[in-house]
């Protein structure tokens, strides 16, 4: 056996038909040792990093291919797969007969060339016959590696009744209701995005992240150029393709995937926070799962990390190792501890979810306001954090029983025509979501009805409605006494009631005028994380 490296994407390029036939021959299901995805990440992002692919052969015929980098550190080398932060998993490339005797050859002739070295081996998953075998290897050497493993949840789609594991996840966070409320909206349908619709995906990457810690690099320039080519690949057994949830041909959540002979990576997924409320990514995580045996999918990956909705979809874990190991110099061991302290202080913050949390969005919401606010938005967070601190709200409930019912000229809006009439979609999508049902008039003046509840969310007061009543959440002093007529008209109400959240005398005084009467008072009072809610009944009008 011999073997010689490969430093350049030229020189790897006549090689593409042995390593297609190795995986081939070994039934690979993973994406990201497949040549395509090798070539592409080399052109677009390895050129910046030292490549070195070392080829073996055996009685004068390629057998295997390690995707190494070498890095100098200090007088020290260190050797790593290639592709470390964009490639979940990462292995050699070698025929399964060929295998041990591969990884005990190269790895020995390895650490003899080089005194000085470590080894730090990301992405080797357990399910991988490497992942055993570098342990055996290393056993007898009397080598002992420190291993970080990350769970790597998935659905084994060939063991469950797919039926049944609906079912069971059918309520999940009231998926079942989410997907109801959202079909109001309009037509909602998953389908598999152009690869010309890339740039809208990494638009709804960007907001989706504007004000959270991203660490993925997906939408960097370089980056996007490599997750472009991936989508524009055509042929061979690794696809990359986008799967995305729309709302009236408006994309508002995807999934960038991976699929590699019947399995399916879930590698990067985002959604328009504008509908988080209705859980867009949970929908198309759903709707992705159920058609999966359609696809031929046998295995649906949901990728490495602890995020809690993996374990409420998986049906199985494999674990995603890293395998650091070093020769014995002095310089070699130092380097060694620090990358192990490294490792041991990334797995523990990795595994407790709550500070991966902090990290990701409380952090990264403030990173992003110090970096982009305006003085007008300090003032506005300097009065959240003193609200945090203490705060004290009243609201007040009134009830109009009796009033006229002339014609008034109003009409009941769709979604769209309400999207097109109100500037803050994320408050609109939450009414709608809610319950409320938006009206208009000519003059595009807008008002919000809800007809089963009282629902106030700003101090959280919920209340159903006694029958022929209806509330008014939103409304405009100017158009009150028409809106009423209105209701009475045409909802046949006979109880109508809205809500004040200031103490003005003049408002006070209109809706008494108006037949409104002072029914309810709700106070809400909020100290560091105590809260309390009082609620008093008002049995006459104040004056």
């Amino acid at each position: 056996m011999k073997f010689y490296h490969i430093r350049s994407l030229e020189q790897l390029m006549p090689f593409q038909k042995i390593w297609d036939h190795i995986l081939e021959e070994n039934n690979n299901d993973n994406p990201f040792i497949e040549f395509k995805w090798v070539e592409n990440w080399w052109r677009y992002i390895g050129e910046k990093r030292r490549v070195e692919m070392i080829v073996v052969e055996k009685n004068d015929q390629v057998i295997a291919f390690f995707p190494f980098q070498f890095t100098r550190k200090w007088n020290t080398i260190m050797i790593e797969f290639i592709a470390c932060g964009e490639a979940n998993y990462m292995d050699i490339i070698v025929y399964d007969k060929d295998r041990e005797e591969t990884i005990q050859f190269v790895f020995d002739r390895l650490l003899e060339k080089m005194p000085d070295c470590i080894f730090n081996l990301h992405g080797l998953l357990s399910s991988s016959p490497t992942t055993n075998m570098l342990s055996l290897y290393l056993a007898k050497r009397k080598c002992t590696p420190t291993v970080f493993s990350v769970v790597t949840p998935f659905i084994n789609m060939e063991s469950i009744n797919l039926e049944a594991y609906m079912k069971k996840r059918r309520k999940l966070h009231g998926l079942d209701r989410r997907e109801k409320r959202l079909s109001y909206l309009g037509e909602v349908k998953v389908s598999t995005s152009s690869p010309n619709e890339i740039d809208e995906v990494f638009a709804l990457h960007d907001r989706h992240w504007r004000y959270k810690l991203d660490t993925s690099g997906f939408t960097n320039d370089e980056h996007k150029n490599f997750y472009r080519a991936l989508v524009n690949i055509s042929e061979g057994p690794m696809q990359a393709k986008v799967e995305s949830l729309y709302l009236d041909n408006q994309m508002i959540a995807f999934s960038y995937g991976l699929s590699c002979r019947g399995r399916y990576i879930g590698y990067v997924i985002g959604h328009d926070d504008d509908y988080g409320i209705y859980g867009p990514g949970t929908i198309l995580e759903k709707e992705l799962i159920v058609s999966s045996p359609n696809k031929a999918i046998k295995k649906f990956d949901l990728s490495i990390g602890y995020e809690p909705y993996k374990f409420e979809w998986n049906s199985a874990v494999d674990y995603t190792n890293n395998f650091i190991f070093s020769t014995d110099s002095w310089q070699s061991k130092m380097i060694f501890f620090l990358t192990k302290g490294k490792g041991h202080i990334k797995e523990t913050l990795k595994k407790n979810y709550k500070i991966v949390l902090f990290k990701r969005e409380f952090i990264g919401s403030k990173y992003s306001f110090i970096k982009n606010a305006k003085f007008t938005e300090w003032v506005q967070a300097c009065g959240k954090l003193a609200g945090k601190i203490y705060s004290r709200k009243t609201v007040d409930i009134y009830k109009q029983s009796q009033g006229n019912e002339n014609l008034a000229d109003f009409e009941k809006l769709v979604y769209p025509n309400a999207k097109k009439r109100h500037h803050n979609l994320s408050r609109i999508n939450k009414r709608f979501y809610n319950g409320f049902i938006p009206y208009s008039d000519s003059k595009f003046s807008m008002f919000w009805i809800h007809p089963k509840l009282i629902r106030v969310d700003e101090v959280g007061y919920l209340q159903p409605l006694p029958k022929q009543s209806v509330f008014i959440g939103e409304w405009q002093f100017h158009n009150l006494t028409n809106i009423c007529s209105y209701l009475r008209n045409e909802q046949k109400a006979k109880d109508i009631f809205l809500y004040t959240s200031k103490k003005d005398e003049i408002v006070n005084k209109h809706l008494h005028q108006l037949g409104f009467k002072h029914v309810n008072r709700i106070k809400k009072t909020h100290m560091f994380t105590k809260s309390n809610t009082h609620i008093s009944t008002i049995d006459t009008p104040e004056e």
